[in-house]
């Protein structure tokens, strides 16, 4: 602790610079995705992500990461639910034609209440008034954000398969703050990448699908890989760490609007008033439940130091 600082500032600070990085990192995951599955079809690019991601992380866990005690069952099924399921219906819904946009708003909007729900129902978390009230300001002011794009949408099995991996999303955020919060997160990073590499790499071998190499593909693939399977998901790990599960969806409820202001810049896409208008609502919302988490359970000691990607 740095001396003449109250308890928790650090950890304060560290967020105030660590949780906007957070959501771009998860909202340029949308953008280059929808990027990406415009030159590869869903199983391909999902094996070479978590190939190449598997490639950097298990050397780096096995080398310096605490495996005594580490659950490798539930990591796996954590991966296989954040990873294979989150991912290959992100993947499948861009795919079918479902916009970034509307991928965001339907994982990320619904997310949030899902989460919350699967936190209260399983013990970890109590709700109330002021929980519910927060995510539901949030879920408006994405619905808000992004209500211009739902009118041009490709409704269908797209979305059904968007709604699928919005599922894998919360139940992963859920089992990861319940089962492993506290294993070491190189080898949180590492089972789960391996876990998915393993399920995917074969059905990619198996039913093929098409791949258009060229500048895009590998620059997009590189992110989606890296960028995404291992920065993004140790932030995940990260920030779940220190908060609650439903105070990390909420967070998300930014992201939808976010990625709407990137897909308007790096893929055209028309960019609505209303969406400024829906980031600074779902922002209140996010603020809301962050201020009652800080409220109902004060950070314990291990809670104030910084946030960092490396334990």
């Amino acid at each position: 602790m740095i001396a003449g600082r109250a308890p928790g500032t650090v950890h304060l600070m560290s967020d105030r610079l660590f949780l906007p990085i957070f959501i771009l990192l998860w909202s340029s995951g949308y953008v280059v995705g929808a990027l990406a599955i415009e030159v590869a079809d869903p199983l391909p690019l999902l094996a070479v992500r978590f190939t190449l991601a598997s490639l950097v992380l298990v050397p780096i866990a096995l080398r310096h990461g605490r495996w005594r005690g580490a659950p490798l069952g539930k990591l796996a099924v954590v991966g296989l639910l954040l990873q294979v399921v989150q991912f290959g219906g992100i993947y499948g819904g861009f795919a079918l034609g479902v916009p970034a946009g509307l991928s965001a708003l339907v994982m990320l909007g619904l997310a949030p209440l899902v989460t919350t729900g699967l936190a209260i129902g399983s013990g970890q978390e109590h709700g109330d008034v002021r929980l519910w009230s927060g995510l539901a300001v949030g879920v408006v002011g994405v619905a808000l954000s992004l209500a211009p794009e739902l009118g041009d949408a490709r409704v269908g099995v797209g979305v059904l398969l968007t709604l699928v991996g919005m599922l894998g999303l919360a139940g992963g955020t859920v089992l990861q703050k319940r089962w492993v919060g506290a294993a070491d997160m190189r080898v949180s990073a590492a089972v789960q990448n391996a876990t998915a590499g393993i399920i995917v790499v074969p059905l990619a071998a198996a039913f093929g699908g098409h791949v258009e190499m060229g500048a895009q593909l590998v620059l997009s693939v590189a992110w989606i890989a890296w960028g995404m399977g291992i920065i993004s998901l140790l932030a995940l790990v990260s920030v779940l760490r220190h908060h609650a599960a439903s105070a990390v969806a909420a967070l998300l409820l930014v992201v939808p609007a976010v990625t709407a202001i990137a897909s308007a810049i790096t893929l055209g896409d028309p960019l609505h008033p209303a969406t400024l208008a829906g980031m600074l609502v779902a922002m209140l919302g996010v603020g809301a439940v962050l201020r009652r988490e800080t409220t109902v359970a004060p950070p314990a000691p291990h809670r104030l130091h910084a946030v960092t990607l490396a334990s």
